[in-house]
């Protein structure tokens, strides 16, 4: 299963320099692998990535491990 992932919230230009929101945006995509005997395993890579990139660009984390972005700001 793939889905999408907005990495970035949408932030005023006027963001100053430096700030967490000057970073980078970019989006990301993931992938969800259940297991029946352990927390589901996510995958997330850039947006877009072809397969090849996709073997070489990734992290993942156990399901208790990902949170909203928006909860945490």
């Amino acid at each position: 299963m793939r889905k999408n992932a907005n990495a970035s919230p949408r932030r005023s230009a006027s963001t100053e320099d430096g700030s967490l929101f000057a970073w980078p945006r970019f989006g990301l995509e993931y992938t969800v692998e259940p297991y029946d005997d352990a927390p589901d395993l996510y995958t997330f890579y850039p947006e877009g990535a072809s397969d090849e990139e996709i073997i070489t660009q990734w992290i993942s984390a156990s399901e208790e491990s990902v949170v909203d972005i928006t909860a945490v700001r």
